[in-house]
């Protein structure tokens, strides 16, 4: 009999079964409503199909100058694409702005001209901002898409703002990877009746397939930012998740060819760092190569990477039992990876990251050696990627990178001698995917993942398939995946296994669905992968109902609940039932708030806490509730506003979480956010050893502090300076232990009295100069500070604590990157212009 079968089943036990009668309930119901849905209503399916307008492209007999004027006849003589609809913050309506657009091609691009007719020019917002960045800027702003391949789930995105600054992307059905960048050209030029866009895209940017006649499909955006407004060429419906799929034609494109897509990108990078006195210069040089294999594959590389200018990480103070995540910053490994971002398997931060061994030195050393030296990086020696789509829509993507050994250094402090201990052998990490696009943004998708280590340590292997399948209007769909993790330890194989499946409406007003997943306690992806928890058995069904229409004084709301359950895989045993919620409410006037809440009505069982399988901590009942107030940001000066409350039951347990944010534009060039966050954990619970079998939590205050800041100036549209800076202050104090029993309760009084409180501060500023001189080329000039300091003694003052963080060791580094962008196509000309 379980242990729990024992303890005394309290109000909250029973809640939690209607909790899980009622999802199951409503789960059946929902199937009968969805089945009936699609059986009584093919006719109204069929007659909300998306419309697909069509422009035709014309072809350029002459040079046209490039200044965005398009003063050239042809512009004027060429098919318009015209009459927008909008996105938001009216769906449906026309847009309140004429604009017209005409597409050219010559042998080497495709040229888009572009007249953004403006009742009041001075009304255009025009604020500069960092390349990729017009999202969060207050500007006017222009964009085309090519799905080369008219798959209706992949697309290509080039954006231009008022003020000139360029924005790239790859598009999915799901989404946008800016990371993605590409050499290509434009230009803006205002006048009395608006602004209008030039853009020469080479085919070099581009993939498509060999054909004597293309078809393309193609949409265009414009976004007026003082209305809000996003509005379409060809319709785009808010209640369709896929944009991509929501395309019109581009015809007329005849006997083009694909160049040789050959770009070197050779760099030079030289640093000075002085580390507590200790200071070092170094002289970098390597090159990225781009090479186009075929009209559908390319090939990079980049040998002898440099990642020094990197931002920092925002470094935490992690006592939880889950691993922290951290953005991927390094150029190489965001850009064009969206086809290896399948189910979390490839965690980029792996590569070159942490030596396997690194934190496993204690038991090899002698009891007068201490470790003067541990890399928290490994060097990569070169990395590659071969990505790419076939004409049968068939997705194929190979990774591959060889990390450098990395050791430790170990000091005698009797004889002063060093010795140097292995911490991550010779490594090489690999990913093959194979994905298949499907009719109806439906795919399947086959992936494997591998990291084999040169000797004394183990490998490690994931293979996955994964699915999603809708109707034809796109509805309803199912979505799941399987996945296998081997390692190969010495002696034996640890496998683990992973099944997900999803089943929902997608699309409307009203969506919802139902989850289900199951991970076993031996599946483990981290090698190579992100899972922040196996051994979960979990149930979930989501309720979302939105508004896109403007209605009363609202402009959209959001609105979503969910119902969820959580059982342990191994042993197989109840864990959770919860509820939660989020509404957010835009109004007309652009300010936002939102509220949101979670209730865990009854104990739950907490299986991760404890660090040992089988054993559990029996959490209270608990609840939540926080909401946020975001003012509109088109104006100078703009505000956020968060604050939340946790409670537990009836004790003074509880977690108070506050955020101030303002921002400030100061002029189209300047502008600068600021953030201070306190978070608050009052008699918090928390793992903090274990003696043999025995298990010790202790009961603490948490306090943390978060101070940033973010500002830019913008010199010009290739040229910025940004400054980011952050202070991280976070301590916990214990006031008493306990040791865990098996029934997961605490007992206290134990004897055990070792002191683990900690303080921890990370200090960082981030100074970086950047100059686009040409398409692909850029110099940039980085200064970096970095402290991190933790001790056991308490702060209780921030001042005090500002000023020993400061008297810490620190890092303080100046580099200069130049990279040189050289395309096969633009070298061939200048040649054969030389020649001539």
């Amino acid at each position: 009999m379980p242990l729990r079968a024992c303890v005394q089943r309290s109000k909250g036990y029973y809640y939690q079964q209607f909790l899980i009668k009622v999802n199951n309930a409503v789960a059946r119901w929902i199937y009968v409503i969805a089945g009936a849905l699609l059986v009584a209503q093919p006719v109204s399916l069929v007659a909300q199909q998306v419309v697909c307008r069509e422009l035709t492209a014309c072809p350029l007999k002459s040079k046209i100058a490039l200044d965005g004027k398009l003063d050239e006849s042809i512009w004027k003589s060429a098919p318009k694409a015209a009459n927008y609809t909008q996105v938001s913050p009216r769906p449906g309506e026309n847009s309140d702005q004429r604009t017209e657009v005409s597409i050219l091609y010559d042998d080497e691009a495709v040229y888009v001209g572009a007249m953004l007719y403006e009742r009041h020019p001075d009304s255009i917002v025009k604020q500069l901002s960092p390349r990729d960045d017009f999202e969060n800027s207050n500007t006017d702003a222009f964009g085309v898409s090519f799905d080369t391949y008219f798959d209706r789930q992949n697309a290509t995105q080039f954006v231009v703002t008022a003020a000139g600054v360029q924005a790239d992307g790859i598009q999915k059905f799901d989404g946008i990877d800016r990371s993605w960048n590409a050499a290509w050209h434009s230009r803006v030029a205002h006048n009395d009746s608006g602004w209008s866009v030039e853009m020469k895209i080479p085919y070099s940017a581009l993939r498509f397939a060999k054909k004597d006649t293309q078809l393309w499909g193609v949409n265009f955006l414009r976004i007026i930012r003082r209305h809000r407004e996003r509005s379409y060429w060809n319709k785009v419906s808010p209640a369709i998740t896929n944009v991509v799929g929501q395309e019109g034609k581009l015809s007329g494109l005849a006997q083009i060819k694909a160049p040789l897509r050959l770009a070197l990108l050779p760099y030079l990078s030289a640093y000075t760092e002085d580390y507590n006195g200790a200071k070092a210069n170094t002289l970098n040089g390597g090159m990225d190569i781009k090479y186009g294999v075929s009209e559908s594959f390319t090939l990079d590389m980049t040998l002898v990477p440099d990642f020094g200018q990197t931002l920092y990480d925002n470094r935490v103070l992690n006592l939880s039992p889950i691993e922290v995540r951290y953005d991927e910053r390094r150029y190489f490994f965001t850009e064009g990876v969206d086809l290896f971002n399948k189910n979390d398997l490839f965690y980029s931060r792996r590569v070159g990251g942490t030596p396997v061994n690194s934190g496993k030195l204690s038991g090899n050393l002698d009891s007068n050696e201490v470790v003067v030296r541990n890399p928290l990086n490994t060097r990569l020696y070169n990395a590659a990627k071969f990505s790419g789509r076939t004409r049968s829509k068939t997705g194929i993507g190979i990774f591959n990178a060889v990390a450098a050994p990395a050791s430790a250094t170990v000091r005698d402090t009797l004889t002063g001698a060093d010795r140097y201990l292995q911490t991550s052998p010779l490594t090489n990490y690999s990913v093959l995917v194979v994905d298949q696009a499907l009719k109806n943004n439906s795919y399947i998708s086959l992936v494997n993942t591998n990291v084999n280590r040169a000797e004394n340590s183990y490998n490690a292997n994931v293979s996955a398939v994964l699915f999603k399948f809708a109707d034809k209007e796109n509805r309803y769909g199912v979505s799941g995946s399987g996945d296998m993790s081997r390692l190969y330890l010495p002696g034996k194989t640890d496998v683990g296994y992973r099944g997900m499946l999803n089943f929902g409406k997608q699309r409307g007003n009203y969506t919802w669905s139902m989850q289900t997943k199951a991970i076993s306690d031996r599946f483990n992806p981290n090698d190579l992968g992100y899972l922040d928890r196996n051994n979960i058995i979990s149930a979930v069904l989501y309720n979302i109902y939105n508004t896109y229409k403007p209605f009363w004084k609202i402009n959209t709301t959001y609105n979503k609940i969910g119902l969820e359950y959580y059982r342990s895989y191994n042993p197989d045993a109840f864990s959770k039932a919860a509820i939660h919620g989020n509404h957010v409410v835009t109004f007309r006037s652009f300010h936002t708030v939102g509220a949101y809440w979670d209730a865990t009505p009854g104990v739950a069982y907490d299986y991760f806490e404890p660090r040992t399988r089988g054993r559990f901590y029996e959490l209270p009942a608990n609840n939540m509730f926080g909401g946020f107030i975001s003012s509109d940001y088109r104006r100078k000066f703009a505000i956020d506003l968060e604050g939340s409350k946790r409670w537990f039951g009836s004790s003074d347990r509880h977690v108070q979480y506050a955020k101030f944010s303002p921002r400030f534009r100061f002029s189209e060039k300047l502008s600068a956010i600021y953030s201070l966050s306190k978070n608050a954990a009052y008699r918090d619970v928390g793992f903090v050893n274990k003696v043999n079998d025995s298990i010790y939590l202790g009961t603490r205050n948490l306090h943390t502090l978060t101070n940033s800041l973010s500002a830019a100036y913008i010199f010009t549209a290739r040229m910025s300076l940004r400054l980011e800076g952050r202070h991280y202050w976070s301590q916990a104090g214990y006031s008493k232990y306990g040791l865990l029993g098996n029934d997961g309760k605490l007992t206290y009084g134990t004897g055990y009295s070792k002191n683990h409180d900690i303080n921890y501060n990370s200090f960082n500023v981030f100074l970086n100069f950047v100059w686009q001189f040409r398409p692909g080329s850029e110099m940039s000039v980085v200064y970096q500070n970095s402290i991190y300091a933790t001790g056991q003694a308490l702060e209780n003052s921030y001042s005090n604590d500002v000023t020993s963080t400061l008297q810490a060791p620190q890092s303080n580094s100046l580099s200069m990157k130049v990279i040189y962008y050289l395309d096969y196509h633009t070298l061939s000309h200048a040649f054969r212009r030389k020649e001539g």
